[in-house]
């Protein structure tokens, strides 16, 4: 099928994945809205971690005896805008974990068009139970944190 996009892959501890830009991601003019690039972010993450013990919808599972359930919040973002991108757009996004947290991690991210830099964001995220509160990772869901930050380190010595 020509313009298709696949799911996305890890490689190296970084997670590819891509996306296209469409007519409700953009202005008047046909050029991302600047907070899409947020979303888009989002969505990198969100597929990053899908079906993995880091998966929200595990970590939301957890029982309240086990201290859940629980859920990840952004308490930290700066994003750096380089280019922009435009409807049609085959974007790929990019995140990696930088550092394991005993309640957070801290990621990485960026999203390309035809290997150029378009924007980049490093972000905290940060693991919190039904009040609100941080807590520590589950066993499972920190050996997933700590696998791909191993995997980056490696691949980058």
């Amino acid at each position: 099928m020509i313009g298709r996009i696949s799911e996305g892959a890890w490689k190296d501890g970084i997670f590819h994945f891509p996306m296209r830009v469409y007519y409700e991601d953009t202005d008047v003019g046909g050029m991302m809205y600047h907070a899409r690039y947020v979303s888009f972010f989002e969505r990198v993450r969100t597929e990053s971690i899908r079906g993995s013990a880091a998966d929200v919808d595990h970590l939301f599972a957890i029982p309240e005896a086990d201290g859940g359930p629980l859920t990840y919040v952004v308490s930290k973002i700066a994003v750096s805008y380089h280019r922009q991108a435009k409807i049609g757009d085959i974007l790929l996004g990019h995140s990696m974990v930088t550092k394991v947290r005993a309640a957070a991690i801290e990621v990485k991210q960026w999203i390309t068009c035809d290997d150029a830099l378009v924007a980049e964001a490093e972000l905290l995220v940060a693991i919190i139970g039904p009040d609100g509160r941080p807590r520590r990772w589950p066993a499972d869901a920190r050996a997933c944190w700590q696998g791909w930050y191993n995997q980056t380190q490696s691949a980058t010595e």
